[in-house]
């Protein structure tokens, strides 16, 4: 039987904020033999708050292999490579992430976002579009959850400020939609 202290050791860090002890317990697990469909996202998004953006690719690119459709872990990658500063790849992720669950809207917002940086402004509107539609995303939260590097958080605030309004206005419709 696998001995799994590490592994709950590394979720209880994890859950405070405490990344870096909780990736050393994440590979104590894994040395422990831990099962790594359970590890590497987790891990990887320990990674990612760590600002360790390789590592988290690394992570979720091992997170793939395991579940080769696995939205979540093709949707962190790509935030990973886009906080990287590796545009391209990020849009590649984010397509494999839409394509395998097309009601995620974080995703068409961190798409919305690398078609954006790529000065691709129309399919940028169209994403954010469908992000709205989907009514499932907050702006802030999604700033605060995926913009870890100082040139991803800055766009994303330019972003959002040229659109504050119109988002607002959005889910406001969309909000009285529901209680109606």
């Amino acid at each position: 039987m696998m001995n799994n202290a590490e592994f709950v050791k590394a979720q209880r860090h994890f859950l405070r904020g405490e990344y870096g002890i909780s990736i050393m317990d994440f590979n104590s697990a894994l040395e422990h033999g831990v099962d790594p469909s359970l590890v590497h996202m987790p891990r990887g998004i320990a990674h990612l708050k760590n600002g360790d953006f390789i590592d988290a690719v690394e992570d979720f690119s091992l997170a793939l292999k395991i579940d080769p459709i696995n939205d979540q872990a093709f949707f962190l990658r790509g935030i990973a490579h886009f906080n990287n500063n590796d545009v391209e790849t990020a849009l590649d992720d984010f397509n494999d992430a839409i394509s395998r669950n097309g009601r995620r809207g974080a995703a068409y917002v961190a798409r919305s976002l690398g078609l954006k940086a790529m000065h691709r402004v129309a399919e940028a509107e169209n994403d954010m579009k469908t992000a709205l539609s989907l009514a499932d995303v907050e702006v802030e939260s999604f700033i605060k959850e995926y913009c870890i590097s100082p040139t991803m958080y800055k766009m994303a605030m330019s972003l959002f400020d040229l659109g504050k309004e119109p988002w607002k206005a959005e889910m406001r419709g969309k909000r009285m939609e529901v209680e109606h």
